[in-house]
């Protein structure tokens, strides 16, 4: 399900170097109301196809050998713990996916997320291991104040069934109200819903969906008979602090996954991550912090 459509992207700076916002008004508007979007053809495949390498080599999953595709270590809802490989990072540094960014946030000095990838096999009845990750929200939507936008590119063609992304888009919607009557709700960031309250999101490779930090989400089980590949990718607008700067340029120098990622002990991951520093663009040293905006 879309809400609205969204034309591919044709440009992304004039001639003068000055920022040219893709989404119309019309676009950046019907996100502020609905909290979710899904921008077709952000990423080309010469991009998405080498993050799918980088997945299938961090992992030892051959897509051809169905003994390789339920690992223990990577079980669960699919996460994959590589943050620095260049590949992501020749995403997070696209014009493309900056541009939307810059649209919703309405500002060009923006900062990436050094975020992970995921991947998903078709489920199989030989192994309950993978789920669906319980519907949640990333922060605390009774406390958090920030104007927050959250997203992930699709590598492959994802179809509703195949462990596409999904929220509820009803609850952000009325999210006001909703936050007065479960304030004293036991897992109170784990909203339980009905099924049909949770509205799925299929996307060619390269789509970019992006949602607003406020909407509670998941991704489903892969009912399909595909794979299912997704980096994850955020940008917020660029802070001052120097301490987050320094310590921003010191993870991507060193590969070194983000605190909260190493908080949360996922199997497999490295610390740091090996091989060698990933090469940035000066559009990629400007969302690192390396060089100001």
């Amino acid at each position: 399900m879309l809400f609205g459509n969204y034309a591919s992207i044709q440009s992304f700076f004039q001639d003068d170097g000055s920022l040219t916002y893709m989404l119309s008004e019309t676009q950046i508007q019907q996100f502020k109301t609905t909290g979710v979007l899904v921008v077709p053809d952000v990423v080309p495949e010469s991009l998405t196809s080498k993050v799918i390498e980088a997945i299938l080599s961090y992992t030892g999953v051959e897509l051809d050998n169905p003994n390789t595709w339920y690992q223990p270590r990577f079980a669960g809802h699919g996460i994959v713990p590589l943050h620095h490989a260049q590949a992501l990072w020749d995403i997070r540094q696209h014009p493309a996916v900056y541009q939307v960014f810059a649209s919703l946030y309405q500002q060009h000095a923006l900062w990436v997320s050094m975020d992970r990838a995921s991947y998903k096999p078709p489920v199989s009845p030989i192994t309950q291991a993978w789920r669906r990750e319980p519907l949640h929200w990333d922060c605390d939507p009774w406390q958090f104040t920030d104007q927050s936008f959250q997203g992930l590119v699709y590598l492959t063609d994802t179809d509703v069934n195949q462990g596409a992304f999904c929220c509820v888009p009803s609850i952000f919607q009325n999210l006001s109200d909703y936050l007065k009557i479960h304030a004293d709700n036991a897992d109170r960031r784990y909203p339980k819903v009905d099924p049909s309250d949770l509205v799925s999101f299929s996307g060619n490779a390269g789509s970019l969906v992006i949602f607003n930090r406020l909407m509670p989400h998941t991704s489903l089980q892969n009912a399909s008979s595909h794979h299912r590949f997704v980096q994850y990718v955020t940008m917020q607008p660029a802070v001052s602090l120097g301490k987050e700067r320094k310590q921003r340029i010191y993870e991507w120098q060193n590969k070194m996954p983000p605190a909260w990622a190493i908080s949360q002990r996922v199997s497999g991951q490295d610390v740091p991550e090996p091989g060698g520093r990933a090469e940035l663009t000066r559009l990629g040293e400007k969302l690192v912090g390396i060089v100001d905006w």
